[in-house]
């Protein structure tokens, strides 16, 4: 009886089925070599490993260092972040009492303003009172209370009667203070550079 021999191959093949045992994994020949592929089940190569995170995990150490300058990046980022939140509430802060400042600025210029405005009537309500009360006096007691009067006083009243009662008036006034009267009614209504008062008699 003839043996029939069989290569290698077909007998790594065929011995799994006869015995009923799980098949290995498949073998390629190459250069007379027996090797085994295990992407050859699915049809891709294997993957690759990742240089850096080998080199991680064979040294610890440098793992450490990342971990620790990543720890410390994010530490820095939260100061920055809360020291940032502090400036944006002192604005807040500031700008909050400046606004209270103006509020207050506005409260008291429109306060002040009334004040003034308020006296300004009451200094012309005064004016007008004793301008009737001279217009209501002879023109000779007039002109004796006024020529021994404040030189403001005299100066208000004459300037503010009708030329028809300041007349007679001025006219029966002590010369001297009559002169002074007319002369500070005219040169009131020019400029403070342009006014010639100096050596001003009123008496």
């Amino acid at each position: 009886m003839k043996r029939v021999l069989f290569p290698a191959v077909v007998m790594a093949a065929l011995l799994p089925a006869a015995t009923g045992a799980q098949s290995p994994a498949p073998v390629v020949v190459q250069d007379g070599a027996v090797q085994n592929d295990m992407s050859a089940l699915d049809g891709a190569p294997a993957p690759k490993a990742d240089p850096q995170q080998s080199r991680i995990a064979q040294e610890p150490g440098l793992a450490g260092e990342l971990l620790a300058a990543i720890a410390a990046e994010r530490q820095a980022l939260k100061d920055r972040t809360e020291a940032l939140d502090l400036r944006e509430s002192e604005i807040n802060f500031a700008s909050a009492a400046l606004a209270e400042q103006e509020r207050q600025l506005t409260a008291l210029k429109e306060e002040i303003h009334q004040l003034l405005g308020l006296a300004e009537t009451r200094h012309s309500e005064d004016i007008t009172r004793l301008v009737q009360m001279y217009r209501a006096m002879k023109p000779a007691e007039a002109a004796a209370i006024l020529s021994n009067a404040d030189l403001e006083v005299t100066v208000l009243v004459i300037a503010a009667m009708p030329e028809r009662d300041s007349g007679p008036i001025l006219a029966r006034m002590n010369m001297t203070r009559a002169q002074a009267v007319s002369k500070i009614i005219l040169e009131r209504s020019r400029l403070p550079g342009d006014q010639r008062l100096l050596n001003l008699k009123i008496n």
